[in-house]
């Protein structure tokens, strides 16, 4: 394969949709176009690769993180990414998806950013990935961590949270946070609602609408478990 830093040069002088995914198809980042009709044929394209270093797989070698991003089809965004574990000759690797990315996705309100913890090994990183999208009435927010587990990347929590407008509205907020000196490490989780508004059927048959609002806040904290020993690992409430 092409030296990572290379490959980042190419993608950021390529110019047509063909000529990016003749760049990415080696790393199997151009699956997702299949589903799109515009992206199989030749038109303008703007996309860059971010390249990152961090301890995924092993704790005794660094990983290449990549992420391809970018625009096409007047209304497409890419988004794509690929774990790259290095083999014993130059610039070989082992490719593994980055499946919590979209690949290639519509609405341009849609953000995906991802960095990397130190959360269920002193060494060895997991990947922290926040998501947001929203349309017109619609706010949605997902926070996850990923671990590579067996040779493949595996959600090992999850938590959504958004907010929706409308007669009847409201909003869930989430704040998480990694706590404790031990790994794995807990996940302490502060969670708030807020609902506004609902209608009220009436003995006479009439519904009336009624403004109040109801506010809930929670906390919980998170442990890190296998079911048996070497089995895949995820949290769950303590």
């Amino acid at each position: 394969m092409m030296d990572p830093q290379e490959l980042k040069k190419q993608v950021r002088a390529a110019k047509t949709t063909a000529g990016l995914r003749k760049l990415l198809h080696p790393l199997g980042l151009d699956s997702a176009w299949e589903q799109h009709e515009c992206l199989k044929e030749e038109g303008p394209v703007s996309a860059q690769l971010d390249v990152f270093r961090a301890r995924i797989l092993l704790a005794d070698a660094q990983d290449f993180v990549l992420q391809a991003r970018g625009q096409a089809c007047d209304g497409l965004k890419l988004l794509d990414g690929v774990v790259l574990h290095p083999l014993g000759g130059k610039n070989t690797f082992c490719a593994i998806p980055m499946d919590f990315l979209p690949g290639v996705v519509e609405s341009q309100a849609y953000r995906a950013v991802f960095s990397f913890e130190n959360l269920t090994d002193p060494v060895r990183q997991v990947f922290r990935v926040e998501k947001s999208d929203a349309d017109s009435r619609n706010e949605y927010q997902t926070l996850s961590y990923w671990e590579a587990q067996e040779g493949t990347l595996r959600s090992i929590f999850t938590i959504e949270s958004g907010s929706h407008m409308g007669f009847v509205n409201g909003a869930t907020e989430v704040k998480v946070t990694p706590v404790g000196d031990a790994f794995p490490r807990f996940l302490q989780v502060k969670e708030s609602s807020r609902d506004c508004g609902s209608f009220v059927d009436m003995p006479s048959g009439e519904s009336v609408y009624e403004s109040s609002c109801r506010d809930a806040e929670n906390e919980v904290r998170m442990c890190y478990r296998r079911k048996s020993p070497g089995a895949p690992g995820s949290y769950d409430k303590c």
